[in-house]
């Protein structure tokens, strides 16, 4: 029985850090491809070019900076 609850205890922990993860994952998304899209919008308004939105070296850079933060999250997580 003291299994079973703790057991429960541990899935609903899970599921809400998911859930919390995927809230804050998903403003952090909203927010980058607003200031993406505002910085283009300005950059149209003062130069009249039409340039894409991210580069291929850019978007490479940011490959790179992700997979760097989910090295130190899992770093975190495992106590270093």
């Amino acid at each position: 029985m003291t299994r079973e609850i703790t057991r429960r205890k541990n899935n609903a922990r899970t599921m809400g850090v998911l859930l919390a993860g995927g809230v804050i994952g998903g403003i952090a998304g909203v927010g980058a491809a607003y200031l993406l899209l505002a910085a283009r919008e300005r950059r149209r308004s003062e130069t009249g070019e039409e340039t894409p939105l991210v580069s291929t070296g850019n978007a490479v850079k940011l490959g790179a900076l992700l997979y760097g933060l989910f090295r130190q999250i899992e770093e975190i997580a495992r106590g270093e």
